[in-house]
C-alpha cells in the first residue's frame, strides 16, 4: 500500500509540474482523435408468446434487433484542447443510404460521449449541443465532478503510457425503480429481454504525459489527458494525437439550439423518452420501416 501511494504521488506530482510547463506555454493546443463504439452482448431471446411466435414482423424484428446490438454502433470525434478550452465533436461523414423497403432497427446511445461540447476549464462550465425528438438545444451547466479512484495499473495507448483511474456513480431511488419496471417488463416478453444488465463502473486510462486534465466527451478531473473511457457498452479510445497542428484548429463555442439549463433539459428529455417508450411498448429502440405497406 506504501509503494502505492508513493506511485500515485509521483504520478500526481510528474502531472502538476507538467501541467506548469504547459500553462507557461499559451500556444499550446492538440487535436485528439477518438474512436466511439457502443456494443452489447446479446442475451438468449427467451421469447416464449406464441403471438410473437406466430407474426413473422415481429421474428424479423427482434432477429435484426439482435443484430444490430452484436454489431454496435461505431462514430469518430475529434477533441481540440488547450490549458484553459476545449471542443469535442463528431467528425462528419455521409449519411448511409436507407434500403428501398424492409424495416430498420438501430438503438440511441447517450451516456455525454456522443454529444459536441465545449468546456470552459478555468470557469468550469461546458455548453453542449443536445436534440430532443429532432429539436437543439443548447445545454449549460457546471463541469461534473467525478470522484476518481486511481489505481495501481499502467498500459500503453501508442506511445503514451498510461494510468488506471475508476469512478462509480451511485444510482438515485429513481434509477432503481427504472431497473425494477425494466426487469418486470423484460419477464413479460419486452424487447428489454435481450440487452444484458450493465455495470455502472467508468474506467479512465490518462497519460500525465499529456497534463491536462481534460478527455472526451464530458470526461474530465484525473492528472492528464484521458486517452480510453469505457462507460458500460460505449468504449471510447484515443487513435491519434497532434500536437500543435499548423491547420484544422479552430475552438468554437456552440450557439445553436434553443438555451437550457441541464436540469431543465433532463426533465424534458425524461418526459419525452417516457412518452416514446410508451408508444413502443417499453423500448428505447428506433424502428423503421421503408416502402411496402
Amino acid at each position: 500500500m506504501k509503494n502505492y501511494k508513493w506511485i500515485v504521488a509521483v504520478v500526481v506530482f510528474i502531472a502538476f509540474a507538467k501541467a506548469n510547463s504547459l500553462q507557461a506555454q499559451k500556444d499550446f493546443k492538440a487535436i485528439a482523435s477518438y474512436i466511439v463504439q457502443s456494443k452489447f452482448d446479446v442475451k438468449e431471446d427467451t421469447a416464449t408468446s406464441k403471438e410473437e411466435v406466430k407474426d413473422p414482423r415481429q421474428a424479423e424484428m427482434r432477429a435484426m434487433l439482435r443484430k444490430a446490438l452484436a454489431e454496435g454502433s461505431k462514430q469518430e470525434f475529434e477533441l481540440k484542447f488547450t490549458p484553459s478550452e476545449s471542443t469535442y465533436e463528431k467528425v462528419v461523414e455521409l449519411a448511409k443510404p436507407k434500403p428501398a423497403s424492409g424495416m430498420s432497427v438501430s438503438f440511441m446511445v447517450n451516456n455525454g460521449s456522443t454529444n459536441t461540447i465545449y468546456k470552459d476549464i478555468t470557469a468550469g462550465k461546458y455548453y453542449k449541443e443536445d436534440q430532443i425528438m429532432g429539436k437543439e438545444f443548447l445545454v449549460n451547466g457546471e463541469m461534473v465532478t467525478y470522484n476518481w479512484q486511481l489505481v495501481n495499473e499502467t498500459k500503453q495507448i501508442g506511445q503514451y503510457t498510461c494510468y488506471k483511474a475508476i469512478y462509480v456513480p451511485e444510482k438515485t431511488e429513481e434509477q432503481l425503480k427504472k431497473e425494477e419496471e425494466n426487469k418486470e417488463k423484460a419477464n413479460n416478453g419486452s424487447l428489454l429481454a435481450l440487452i444484458p444488465d450493465e455495470d455502472p463502473t467508468i474506467t479512465a486510462w490518462y497519460t500525465p504525459e499529456i497534463a491536462i486534465s481534460n478527455g472526451p466527451g464530458e470526461y474530465h478531473g484525473l492528472p492528464g489527458l484521458i486517452l480510453e473511457v469505457k462507460e458500460k457498452n460505449t468504449v471510447l479510445l484515443c487513435t491519434k494525437i497532434e500536437i500543435n497542428p499548423e491547420k484544422g484548429f479552430d475552438i468554437k463555442k456552440p450557439r445553436s439550439g434553443k438555451k437550457i439549463s441541464q436540469e431543465k433539459f433532463d426533465e424534458l428529455q425524461k418526459k419525452k423518452m417516457q412518452e416514446r417508450m410508451d408508444k413502443n411498448g417499453g423500448s428505447t429502440f428506433i424502428i423503421e420501416s421503408f416502402g411496402g405497406d
